[in-house]
């Protein structure tokens, strides 16, 4: 007996960790954002091509030059990030010989290979581009998760004075709302993150982070606020 319960246990599917949910939500954010942009150069934005992808990384470094200079988590935030894309850059593109193969192969522009391969350099500039694109919003990412720190405290403080509030009166207990609003934290930090780094058009930071941190912040609010009066 003890033996089945112990297989069925062990049959149990693992449920993932906080560290694993992070690293597949990036890896997710990030093919996702390359099969958006391979399939926007196809169909939609044909013309601009691999300038597309490079006018993202512009600006979005931009977003990163006029609003984060200054952070307690990084000392010089935009020195970082190009460090970062230099060496992410240089290892992926130069050393590779990516470049080369694309810009400098062929001469004969008339010719099917030279076609071919101008062809494929468009994406493969693309798919470069936006891996650096990727790279500077996860550096603000990290620089922006004070925001998600504040919202939960200011969260857990909001729910903890409505429960004594409701424990010390009298208002009705409702685990339907606690277990509802406990379930929608983990998932709301985490699409926060796959939006912003998977959307295929440049946007600022606040514009995503400032209203999935309130309903972060709301749902913590909601499960503290509606745990029950006495344990």
């Amino acid at each position: 007996m003890a033996n089945a319960e112990s297989d069925s246990n062990s049959n149990k599917p693992k449920k993932k960790g906080f560290i694993s949910s992070i690293v597949s939500t990036l890896f997710f954010s990030l093919l996702i954002s390359i099969v958006i942009e391979c399939i926007g150069i196809t169909f939609f934005w044909t013309e601009l091509g691999d300038s597309h992808s490079e006018e993202m990384l512009n600006v979005e470094f931009s977003y990163l030059e006029q609003d984060f200079v200054n952070s307690f988590i990084l000392s010089e935030p935009v020195v970082f990030a190009e460090n970062i894309i230099t060496n992410t850059y240089q290892f992926i593109a130069v050393k590779t010989g990516l470049i080369e193969i694309v810009d400098g192969t062929v001469n004969d522009e008339s010719s099917t290979v030279y076609k071919y391969i101008n062809s494929v350099g468009v994406y493969v500039k693309a798919i470069i581009n936006i891996i650096l694109v990727f790279l500077v919003r996860l550096v603000i990412l990290i620089l922006s998760i004070p925001i998600f720190i504040l919202a939960a405290i200011v969260g857990c403080v909001d729910g903890l004075v409505r429960r004594d509030i409701r424990r010390f009166g009298a208002g009705r207990e409702s685990s339907f709302l606690y277990y509802h609003s406990k379930a929608w934290i983990k998932p709301l930090l985490i699409l926060s993150w796959l939006i912003y780094l998977s959307v295929p058009f440049t946007i600022h930071p606040n514009a995503v982070f400032i209203p999935m941190a309130f309903l972060f912040g709301l749902s913590i609010s909601i499960t503290f606020g509606s745990f029950k009066k006495y344990l």
